[in-house]
């Protein structure tokens, strides 16, 4: 039967043809035939045997005679069905048992003969019901789906990683550069990239602030585990933004293989970078912005059709820019305090009052880095508010008045328990003695 790939097919007998055409001058003698098979086999061909076999099916049926042949969907298996579903139970109980495990207690509990059942026949059979091991692995993996995903609109998802940079002397010493990169989804469009000379939290702020500036705003933003996303600034900044927020699953890095490529792709300018490295960080950046713009976003994407920059500019999608105001809130540093019992924090070697309100919570410090000398407060229960640093004065600050509820005192509700509880000890007691005077008496 014909193989259902037809193309492959022919391309295989093309393969054993070019093996086989020496052997078909008609001139040649047995001698000859024997020293050309064994040449073929010493130069790393199939063996004398098989060529032989190629030979014979080529003299037989001519070019049609060297097509391999496909397997037939409707053959009839020599393994009986209630003997394939008990290899199926088998395999579904434990699937990392191998198909001679199976055969093997198949035969010990005396279900199926010894030697009937065949390793290649019961895999053969396996394998048309799904139960193949390759599967098995697949129906137990946890992450995503080996199917590929792509979004239908830019901006719809951004992906996010971070990868070593070349090794660059700042400030007369050898300093490891890390490049952050933010990739459109759906367009493979770079919205922003840019190597730093840290791996701190604030790269990955400061590539965002400088890709929703150009490209506007995502719907959604997606993450390994890494500490750097990991953040409250980053729940924060999303919330304010409108940004759903996504993290791959641990050790499941499937959903993030379009950074991933484009991470492959840039080891080009990195070769390229190492030949003669910058003296500076900006002029890596320079150069990597050039090569970015004329050797990716305006090349012929094979996926696409068409260049990745044409594809974001082209996309039907609206660009969604966010109102100032918000993003200057947005991208403040944040961090978590709690409240000492005066009602006080202490941030960056400073004092802040909040008022005894809020002793023993923990509040979040939202914050400008250059000016720290008024911060923003944010809790769950009431609205944002700013505090500046604690003025220590002559007074002490007024104590808290306990809200005001009407109490009637008339006793003690303490002693009135004890009496109680001592009473009906008495009787108990009592109760006990008059018990075993009786048991005396009888007695």
């Amino acid at each position: 039967m014909e193989m259902k790939d037809e193309k492959k097919a022919k391309q295989i007998a093309e393969e054993r043809m070019a093996i086989i055409a020496p052997l078909l001058n008609p001139g040649l003698d047995t001698a000859e035939i024997r020293r050309i098979r064994q040449q073929i086999a010493e130069n790393g061909g199939p063996s004398e045997r098989t060529v032989d076999r190629y030979l014979k099916h080529y003299l037989q049926d001519g070019f049609n005679g060297l097509m391999p042949e496909g397997k037939n969907p409707n053959a009839v298996y020599k393994i009986p069905e209630s003997l394939v579903e008990e290899a199926i139970q088998l395999r579904r109980e434990l699937p990392s048992r191998s198909v001679a495990s199976i055969i093997q207690i198949l035969e010990m509990e005396g279900k199926a003969e010894k030697g009937f059942l065949k390793k290649s026949t019961l895999q053969d059979a396996l394998q048309r019901k799904g139960y193949s091991a390759s599967m098995m692995k697949i129906y137990q993996d946890k992450g995503y789906a080996s199917q590929r995903f792509a979004r239908k609109h830019r901006n719809d998802l951004w992906q996010g990683d971070i990868k070593n940079g070349p090794v660059l002397k700042l400030k007369g010493a050898p300093t490891q550069t890390y490049l952050s990169l933010l990739i459109d989804d759906c367009t493979r469009f770079p919205v922003h990239g840019e190597f730093y000379a840290n791996m701190k939290e604030e790269i990955v702020e400061d590539t965002l602030h400088k890709a929703i500036l150009k490209a506007g705003a995502p719907r959604r933003l997606f993450f390994d585990n890494g500490s750097q996303y990991r953040t409250r600034w980053m729940k924060r900044a999303c919330m304010l933004l409108g940004i759903r927020l996504i993290y791959s699953r641990p050790t499941h890095p499937q959903g993030k293989g379009k950074v991933e490529r484009l991470n492959g792709t840039v080891n080009q300018f990195l070769e390229e970078v190492s030949l003669k490295p910058p003296e500076s960080l900006q002029a890596l950046n320079e150069r990597f912005q050039a090569w970015l713009n004329e050797c990716y976003t305006t090349v012929e994407h094979s996926a696409l059709g068409t260049s990745p920059e044409v594809a974001f500019k082209s996309d039907s999608m609206p660009l969604r820019f966010v109102d100032a105001d918000v993003m200057a809130r947005a991208f403040l540093h944040c961090e978590s305090r709690k409240v000492d019992k005066s009602g006080c924090i202490s941030f960056k070697g400073k004092s802040y009052d909040l008022t005894v309100r809020f002793a023993g919570r923990t509040v979040d410090v939202v914050y400008d880095p250059s000016n720290t000398d008024i911060l923003t407060i944010e809790t769950n229960d009431c609205a944002p508010f700013q505090v500046t640093e604690r003025k220590i004065g002559e007074h002490t600050a007024t104590r808290p008045k306990m809200p005001k509820a009407e109490v009637t005192t008339e006793n003690s509700r303490l002693l009135d328990a004890a009496e109680k509880a001592y009473k009906a000890k008495t009787i108990e007691r009592q109760r006990s003695i008059s018990y075993s005077s009786e048991v005396r008496k009888e007695a």
